[in-house]
């Protein structure tokens, strides 16, 4: 394996590591829901808090990677992360310490995605940084796809619990195995920041109507994938076990990302990213009113195909991004960008919540996903109005 192979290959496994404990609330959601007799909306809001606690975090913790070198929050992060799934499986017994616990992880996470991304691609350049963003994005789908079958698969067997206390473990592995073999690291040069960098940013056209569509995109899947494992319970028949179909899901992000990456490049990212969008949010329009109308088997790989093309358009929009930037403001990029995405992410399944307890009907699902939807459309027209020569 090549040098930039290798890098790539530690950073990811790293990811998925610091990962496990990712689908906690999620991957729990329908036994959690009972046993705390939460609403759907209170449900929403805890799945929402995880992505609150990123999108709080990520502007100063992004941001501090153009002054110091990643490692400096990314390890710290990581052990932020195992806290929050430890104090969740120890002290969760409610909304108000789900929420408390979805926070920390959600900061935790904030320290080690992004920062994880540019520790990764600063050690890079040229085509191995473009392929470096794909697939250490695909690797969130990959972490995230585990993380539901590893909870689902133990839950099941020794509660939930003890299951979420074991995958506290992974971001401690995590730890280890950047401080061990991640990439180097390179001083940050002794300057001042130039003033109005982040005006610099809004000013960009093009980079602010990807991280809009950052967003929508955000918006559209972390709904989806808060939401999976309640509504393929609801759909499937027993002894089917929601978590580990949710695990499918998720990982078919993997393939869709990366390949969808190579696309992109080949077509232009412009193009590919609006087409899967407008695609994405034509499907979301109508699945979740397919129950009532075929058998679980065909909802399910019905979700599973939409998960894959809701999905397929992240590497092309981060490698974008990343591209896009300059090196002394690459920081404030991407922490711009990753708050407008996780302020999507935040929103989506508060969203999809709200719109469910609207109603109790079999139709209420429909009208979820139909939120989902109309975002990403949103998303598609932002980016399709922007003009981008290299994209």
């Amino acid at each position: 394996m090549t040098r930039p192979g290798r890098l790539i290959a530690v950073v990811c496994l790293a990811e998925v590591s610091g990962m496990a404990a990712y689908a906690a609330f999620a991957a729990n959601l329908p036994a959690l829901t009972a046993s705390w007799s939460l609403t759907a909306a209170q449900a929403g809001w805890i799945s929402g808090a995880f992505y609150a606690g990123y999108a709080l975090s990520v502007p100063v913790l992004v941001g501090l990677t153009d002054r110091v070198p990643p490692r400096i929050i990314y390890l710290p992060a990581m052990f932020a992360t195992a806290a929050g799934a430890l104090g969740f499986a120890v002290l969760a017994d409610g909304f108000w310490t789900a929420v408390i616990c979805q926070l920390i992880m959600g900061a935790g996470l904030a320290g080690t995605y992004m920062p994880g991304l540019r520790w990764l691609t600063d050690a890079l350049s040229g085509a191995s940084r473009a392929r470096a963003a794909a697939f250490f994005t695909a690797s969130y789908a990959l972490g995230a796809g585990l993380s539901f079958a590893l909870l689902g698969l133990l839950a099941s067997r020794y509660g939930w619990r003890l299951s979420l206390a074991l995958a506290s473990l992974g971001p401690l592995l995590a730890a280890t195995l950047m401080a061990l073999f991640g990439p180097p690291t390179f001083a940050r040069p002794a300057r001042v920041l130039a003033k109005g960098r982040i005006g610099r940013i809004f000013r960009d056209r093009v980079t602010m109507a990807y991280a809009v569509a950052y967003g929508a995109h955000n918006f559209e899947l972390f709904g989806l994938w808060s939401w999976a494992v309640a509504f393929l319970a609801f759909t499937q028949a027993d002894g089917v076990n929601p978590a580990l179909l949710t695990a499918t899901l998720t990982l078919v992000l993997l393939p869709a990302s990366v390949l969808g990456s190579e696309v992109a490049l080949k077509i232009g990212r412009r193009r590919w990213i609006v087409g899967v969008l407008a695609m994405s949010g034509f499907m979301a329009c109508w699945i979740g009113f397919l129950p009532a109308a075929a058998p679980p088997l065909v909802v399910a790989g019905a979700l599973v195909l939409y998960g894959g093309l809701a999905a397929a358009e992240s590497g092309a929009l981060t490698a974008a991004v990343v591209e896009r930037a300059d090196d002394e403001i690459r920081g404030a990029v991407m922490s711009l960008y990753s708050t407008i995405g996780f302020i999507g992410a935040f929103l989506g399944p508060i969203v999809f919540g709200m719109t469910l307890g609207w109603t109790t009907a079999p139709g209420s699902w429909g009208w979820a996903f139909l939120s989902l939807g109309l975002v990403a459309w949103i998303g598609a027209v932002v980016v399709l109005r922007a003009r981008d020569a290299n994209a």
